[in-house]
């Protein structure tokens, strides 16, 4: 039981990837049997992989023809973004005051931990959605936790198929320098600021 699980979350996790990398593009159909002879695997943690991000909208079953990789379009960011910001003002403001000296820390490391904005795509990515995540965790609340969460999920692989193929390593907007001015004015008590700084840093993240 424990090994087809591990099989499950290997093909699941892979065919994400794929679609970060490009290598499944919106469109794209997927094949189960194909899928089998990739991995030397039996059908059904295939299945159940395929099954599962079905679920999650990021594949679509047509029966008896595959799986579709859903298109990803620049609507859908806007759509995500505008969710994102009603969820994190609202987790802002439910959370101002709350955060402990520990919890300032643990914050500065991440917004910290590239001080000139000039990493890696997905490094970038990593330290934007671990900050929001840590912040947002602080509002102790596991539903808004978990669809920002999924948010960001959607957004990555939607990124992925719509802006980072354009972008080179030089245009990457440097949204992470707002995380540091949030953290300001959160320590200074100055909630209005720290909304803007959060404004901000949404809507750098959506430039081309």
């Amino acid at each position: 039981m424990e090994k087809r699980c591990s099989l499950k979350e290997k093909v699941y996790n892979d065919i994400l990837d794929g679609i970060v990398r490009g290598e499944y593009k919106g469109g794209q159909i997927l094949n189960e049997s194909e899928l089998v002879k990739k991995y030397h695997i039996s059908k059904s943690p295939v299945r159940e992989a395929l099954m599962i991000l079905s679920s999650e909208g990021i594949l679509v079953n047509i029966p008896r023809y595959g799986y579709q990789v859903v298109s990803f379009t620049i609507s859908t960011v806007a759509n995500i973004m505008e969710f994102r910001g009603i969820l994190e003002k609202y987790a802002l403001k439910k959370s101002f005051g709350r955060l402990s000296a520990a919890d300032y820390k643990a914050l500065r490391r991440i917004a910290d931990a590239c001080p000139d904005g000039n990493c890696g795509l997905w490094e970038h990515w990593d330290l934007n959605m671990r900050f929001h995540l840590k912040l947002t965790s602080y509002v102790g609340n596991e539903y808004i936790f978990g669809e920002l969460d999924k948010a960001m999920h959607f957004l990555k692989l939607a990124y992925a198929q719509t802006y980072w193929p354009h972008w080179d390593v030089t245009s990457i907007p440097n949204d992470l320098k707002n995380h540091s001015l949030i953290l300001d004015a959160l320590e200074e008590k100055d909630l209005d600021s720290a909304l803007k700084y959060l404004e901000d840093d949404l809507a750098d993240f959506c430039i081309m």
